[in-house]
């Protein structure tokens, strides 16, 4: 069926193609302007993912290639990662939160990520944008917490106009914890949902300080095994026939290359 709205026509099949020559052409931009990762001689990371499957996606191959050569790994979950699945008629968000949990620690688990360095803020999903002032306080406070007893020297988190109003609130709330801690660590924003809009990528693309790239050749099996960890996102839930996340969604990240923008 043909959808016209604002003179535009929306057919799935036209807006795949139209998707997957934009995301080409934004790659190559991302490509031509970005130098390869450099690996610091030491010091402690920490992957900030608004939902349990973000640090796999974004950065899955890097968090692999840290823990195989010995560098420490904190991995910090901002929400329960309960609103996935709404208005299913047999997954409720109490079984989200459990089952999301459980893949999570899978998922690090094969990245090689310690398990006195995985993290749950708890905050329930779907509402960090507009959390009220005592439940935002409670997180800035945690995350504060948390950066303090970390210390860590590079920081990723989801990129801050990733399209997803989570991951960009999640941002505002690491900025804000971040505030008077006095620590200086190298932030690196990844893209998610922007890989996959990838318009949103064009302005940081011109003008962000440094945009570094991390190729993961030799470890792509590894992260599609990190990945099939995440079956209540990828994979069917029945009775519904189609998975939540688009599979096109999830092939973006396999491809053996991961961004990280200094803004």
């Amino acid at each position: 069926m043909l959808i016209f709205s604002l003179g535009t026509i929306r057919i799935p099949w036209v807006n795949r193609i139209l998707r997957r020559l934009a995301g080409r052409s934004v790659n190559v931009l991302l490509q031509l302007r970005s130098r390869d990762y450099v690996q610091p001689a030491h010091g402690v990371a920490l992957v900030i993912a608004p939902h349990q499957d973000d640090c796999a996606l974004g950065c899955g191959g890097l968090v692999i290639q840290k823990c195989i050569e010995g560098f420490p790994v904190h991995v910090v979950y901002v929400t329960d990662g309960s609103a996935s699945h709404p208005h299913h008629p047999a997954v409720t968000p109490e079984m989200l939160t459990a089952e999301r949990e459980r893949e999570s620690r899978a998922a690090l688990a094969k990245m090689g990520v310690e398990e006195s360095a995985v993290h749950l803020l708890g905050a329930a999903d779907g509402t960090l944008g507009r959390l009220s002032p005592e439940a935002r306080a409670q997180v800035v406070s945690d995350f504060r917490r948390l950066l303090v007893a970390i210390r860590p020297d590079e920081i990723f988190i989801t990129y801050r106009l990733d399209g997803s109003s989570e991951h960009e609130a999640a941002f505002l709330l690491f900025t804000e914890a971040m505030a008077g801690t006095g620590l200086q660590p190298r932030v690196y924003e990844y893209p998610v949902w922007a890989l996959w809009n990838s318009l949103r990528l064009i302005r940081p693309c011109l003008t962000a300080r440094r945009i570094n790239r991390f190729r993961f050749r030799g470890h792509e099996d590894a992260k599609i095994a990190v990945l099939k960890c995440y079956v209540s996102q990828f994979e069917p839930t029945p009775p519904w026939p189609e998975p939540v996340i688009d599979p096109d969604f999830v092939r973006l990240f396999q491809q053996p290359c991961e961004f990280f923008l200094e803004i």
